[in-house]
């Protein structure tokens, strides 16, 4: 989106989308930033009973400190080895985590005691997808160059 939309501004000659884009994506930026800010600060409050502008505080100037890692000369290197371990590892990790707990362990008990056939309805989930799902993704993380 980064080249496409200057080029398409460029090739028009509508300045204007140009800079209709650039608002947007500023307003997507802080919206961002928020959504991550506030969830950091509730879950401080929640577990320290901290003051809210304490908690803001620590967040935002934690944030600060963390962004200036990424300014200096070996900010790129960093940058490029954040990038890749994030979207190669965790993203996925953690979305395995998320349909492993939804999918499978959210109500598990109450699902399984109310007859034989959820019991075993839920073990053949288990061998058949979720081991498969762990084995492929496991293989096509680490097998492939």
């Amino acid at each position: 989106m980064f080249v496409a939309m200057p080029v398409a501004a460029t090739v028009s000659d509508n300045t204007a989308m140009f800079g209709f884009f650039c608002f947007t994506m500023w307003l997507a930026g802080i919206d961002t930033a928020t959504g991550y800010c506030e969830s950091l600060v509730t879950n401080i409050i929640d577990q320290t009973y901290m003051a809210r502008w304490k908690s803001a505080t620590l967040v935002c100037l934690s944030g600060l400190v963390l962004s200036l890692l990424f300014t200096s000369n070996w900010g790129w290197v960093l940058f490029d080895m954040v990038d890749h371990y994030v979207t190669n590892y965790v993203i996925i990790a953690i979305g395995l985590c998320q349909c492993i707990s939804v999918g499978w362990l959210f109500e598990r008990h109450s699902t399984a005691v109310r007859s034989e056939e959820h019991r075993k309805s839920l073990r053949s989930m288990a061998l058949f997808y979720w081991f498969p799902v762990v084995v492929i993704n496991f293989y096509s993380t680490f097998g492939f160059p």
